[in-house]
């Protein structure tokens, strides 16, 4: 059975629409026929909020899985015909971070226990702002890292603190000879083309790019400030549920081709760098 796609959206940074991005992706996969899990690493679980789960079905989650090697998929909960949520577990998440020392076995368990999701075709996590054990974890289990970034220096900042930490990361995992994410990107979020800031961060996010700090990804297509967004939260409904015709809406189906069309070259790019036969000198 195939296995999904794993992507993580990680930035080092509250306030950049990580929780936002991963709603309006899953939206995006959903609508492409795609069946969706999103896993809550947040501890603060604002996925529960945003599509009405009460607190009694909340209880357990991510949490149980690391703690007490609960099968995930049976912490899966029904959110919307192409979308199960599992939630954060809360309060357990930093019991987790108490219990479990940076130790090789610990950075790798959910790698190790977030098994049996192969009915998904894809896996969207919403990381913590704060770069932790959990952290680790997810680098070494998803397949590919979005840095969603508003249009603020510190969120700049942020992305940049977390492009050291997945470096680091990959340097401290090299000698176990264990994987780690590819980075594929950035999502500006927030983005009003007629502020001169906006266009001077994008600008600064385009430089990361040039200068190969994405190590092969890009800067996709910014999500537009809409006002619709935060909206439709507080509906208590997805994006394209509440104004499928909204700008920002739109923005998130684009990112999400764009999404595929990036993941696709990598994987091309990888099978000519595995297929190359050895030079003879």
């Amino acid at each position: 059975m195939k296995k999904p796609l794993i992507l993580a959206v990680m930035c080092h940074k509250g306030g950049t629409g990580k929780t936002t991005t991963t709603l309006g992706l899953a939206d995006a996969f959903s609508n492409t026929g795609r069946k969706v899990l999103i896993v809550d690493a947040d501890e603060q679980s604002n996925i529960k909020t945003i599509f009405g789960i009460k607190l009694q079905q909340a209880e357990g989650g991510l949490a149980a899985t690391l703690l007490d090697n609960i099968k995930p998929e049976t912490l899966a909960i029904n959110a919307r015909p192409n979308i199960d949520v599992i939630l954060s577990g809360g309060r357990l998440m930093r019991e987790f971070e108490k219990t479990h020392s940076n130790t090789p076995e610990s950075e790798l368990l959910m790698k190790k226990r977030m098994i049996g999701l192969n009915n998904y075709d894809v896996v969207i996590i919403d990381t913590p702002p704060a770069l932790s054990l959990i952290s680790t974890n997810i680098i070494t289990f998803a397949d590919y890292l979005l840095l969603p970034c508003s249009p603020d220096l510190l969120a700049v900042v942020g992305v940049k603190n977390t492009l050291s930490f997945i470096e680091n990361i990959e340097g401290h995992l090299k000698k176990q000879k264990t994987t780690v994410a590819s980075i594929l990107g950035i999502i500006p979020t927030m983005y009003d083309g007629r502020r001169n800031l906006d266009m001077d961060i994008l600008d600064d996010l385009h430089r990361l790019e040039d200068a190969d700090l994405l190590r092969g990804g890009r800067v996709f297509t910014p999500i537009k400030n809409d006002i619709k967004v935060k909206t439709a939260q507080v509906k208590r409904r997805l994006l394209s549920e509440a104004f499928p015709t909204a700008k920002a809406t739109e923005d998130y189906s684009i990112v999400t081709k764009e999404i595929i069309e990036a993941i696709s070259l990598k994987e091309k790019q990888n099978t000519r760098i595995f297929n190359e036969p050895d030079l003879v000198v």
